[in-house]
């Protein structure tokens, strides 16, 4: 089974195939959504969707890591993780 990304386009495409609005204005409420979401995110903020899932901003803390190509020993900075947490009901879902 070859997995597929879903990509904006195609979730434009979508809406309008369900809710039969433009494919333009389809387009724009993807991008808006997207859009908040990522400013909500940066902003530190959690992000709940009802019976989808949770998107958290974590800290990781620095660490030892090792440089693939060269071998060479390195630390890896902290840095912002988004974590995805899914709803009960969508884990129950994927799990039938």
């Amino acid at each position: 089974m070859k997995k597929k990304n879903v990509t904006r386009k195609e979730l434009a495409a979508s809406i309008n195939e369900r809710l039969g609005v433009s494919q333009r204005n389809t387009s724009e409420l993807v991008d808006k959504i997207f859009a908040v979401m990522k400013d909500t995110l940066v902003d530190g903020e959690s992000i709940k969707l009802v019976q989808f899932g949770t998107l958290t901003v974590r800290d990781k803390a620095p660490r030892r890591g090792r440089n693939p190509r060269t071998g060479e020993s390195m630390t890896i900075t902290k840095r912002k993780m988004i974590s995805f947490r899914p709803s009960k009901r969508l884990r129950e879902r994927l799990n039938d």
